[in-house]
């Protein structure tokens, strides 16, 4: 089975690795360096007392050699007088001439040869896991050559190695568990924030677009966290904007279907009952404006349609447009209309100016105010009004008409949307009045607001932000 091993512990491993070679390489570098000195110093300190030795010992065989007394004997006393002074330091002497022991008595073997008769040799061996100090040279001549040999066992510094080695490992073994368990817990503490991004990339890829990291403290993963939240949200709301596309074109294609199943039904049974019934000349002529109707309903749909493709597809002349000139436009077909409903229009320019594209603008204000007028009873008012709103130029239709139901308002500038669509159909509407509205407000870069309570009328605000 393959596991992952996750950021923070191949951190941890390789510091806990690095620190652990580099403590002890470091340590014993200074407990070596520092166990050389002191071989060093208790060599010269040997060699001082070998130079003391051999002069007392010197000075006894030249004493003995003016009294004739210089034989085996007389030397081995001497030697042990020596030895026994120096026994509690462990040093031992040995004495030779000739290739023979003199001292100590009934040693065997041969002893070394290659010393030089004019220089003292000083070396350190180790003998049963001990360390000795030897020194050589040769210490008088008379007839023959005596040579006298040195050795200390560093009994004392090999105790000291052998403590500080057991502490230096104790402290060693202590301090790397102490620097593991401390290690273990910052680590475990400052990758935690990638943790919980780990987990809220987890739970974003299993559909929870709304999850979030924690972001705590101002470093660099904090840092990162506050960029993946805004991340995330951009994200969020990028595939919320492209389901709410994808279903207002599945509502658009719904009503679409539904607003020509109307239409074609009626003009089907129309011409079916036409060419199966006997029916007369007055009833032919009433079915064929019964299809005349439908067919004119299509063709302003299909129309109405092809005008929103185009002004999607291509940039719309801009210019300065008059307000006054603009309400002066519509004027005469939006009074008859509200002459026909029983309801009043009135309209309020100033010699205002406001930058766009006239024949669509008209289109605009005709829309609003021809919807304005049919949300009216008899009796009813609609007024078409420039206003200037937070330092904006702005076009309004203000209607106390029936009003749109608070849930519906965000819905009114979809296409074929209809509040009242039993009225609508009947009126000949197609729904596409307020969604063309927001789009031409969109072509010139304005923004359409909709206020309205259900039974208080509406006010319709297009604001542009240039004039």
């Amino acid at each position: 089975m393959v596991t992952d091993t996750k950021l923070w512990q191949k951190i941890y491993l390789l510091t806990i690795f690095l620190f652990v070679i580099l403590l002890n390489s470091g340590m014993f570098l200074v407990f070596d360096m520092t166990y050389q000195k002191s071989l060093s110093t208790e060599q010269i300190k040997a060699e001082s007392e070998y130079n003391m030795i051999a002069m007392s010992i010197l000075r006894s065989l030249q004493n003995l050699a003016k009294q004739n007394r210089l034989n085996e004997m007389p030397i081995q006393g001497v030697l042990e007088i020596h030895e026994k002074y120096y026994a509690e330091q462990k040093i031992s002497l040995i004495c030779w001439k000739d290739g023979q022991y003199l001292y100590p008595d009934g040693k065997s073997g041969t002893p070394s040869q290659d010393i030089s008769d004019k220089k003292m040799q000083s070396t350190i061996y180790t003998q049963n896991g001990k360390n000795i100090i030897q020194i050589q040279s040769m210490l008088y001549e008379n007839k023959a050559k005596y040579y006298l040999q040195y050795e200390k066992a560093l009994s004392e510094l090999d105790t000291v190695w052998k403590q500080l080695e057991r502490k230096y490992l104790l402290f060693s073994v202590g301090f790397s568990l102490g620097l593991a368990i401390l290690l273990f817990i910052l680590l475990n503490r400052i990758m935690r924030p990638i943790q919980e991004l780990t987990q809220t990339v987890d739970e974003m890829r299993a559909g929870n677009l709304s999850a979030r990291i924690n972001v705590k403290g101002s470093d660099d993963i904090a840092t990162l966290g506050k960029h993946f939240n805004k991340m995330a949200e951009k994200i969020q709301n990028d595939i919320l904007m492209i389901q709410k596309d994808a279903q207002a074109k599945q509502d658009f294609v719904d009503n679409f279907a539904h607003e020509l199943k109307s239409p074609i039904t009626s003009i089907y049974g129309f011409a079916e009952y036409i060419q199966k019934a006997k029916v007369s000349e007055q009833e032919i002529t009433e079915c064929m404006e019964f299809i005349m109707e439908e067919s004119t309903r299509l063709l302003k749909l299909s129309y109405t349609l092809l005008d929103m493709a185009k002004m999607r597809k291509k940039e719309i002349a801009i210019k300065r447009v008059s307000i006054h000139n603009l309400f002066d436009s519509i004027r005469k077909p939006i009074e008859k209309h509200a002459a026909d409903c029983g309801v009043i229009v009135e309209f309020y320019a100033d010699n205002e100016e406001i930058l766009g594209n006239e024949i669509l603008l008209q289109s605009l204000l005709y829309n609003l105010a021809h919807n304005g007028i049919c949300a009216c009873h008899e009796g009813g008012r609609v007024t078409v009004a420039a206003e200037h709103i937070q330092g904006r130029v702005c076009l309004t239709v203000t209607d106390n008409g029936c009003g749109i139901p608070k849930n519906e308002i965000e819905k009114i500038t979809e296409p074929f949307y209809r509040v009242d669509k039993a009225r609508n159909r009947t009126e000949g509407r197609t729904g596409l009045g307020l969604a063309l509205c927001k789009q031409i407000a969109c072509m010139h870069g304005a923004e359409i607001c909709f206020l309205s309570e259900e039974n208080n009328g509406t006010k319709v605000i297009v604001s542009f932000f240039t004039s």
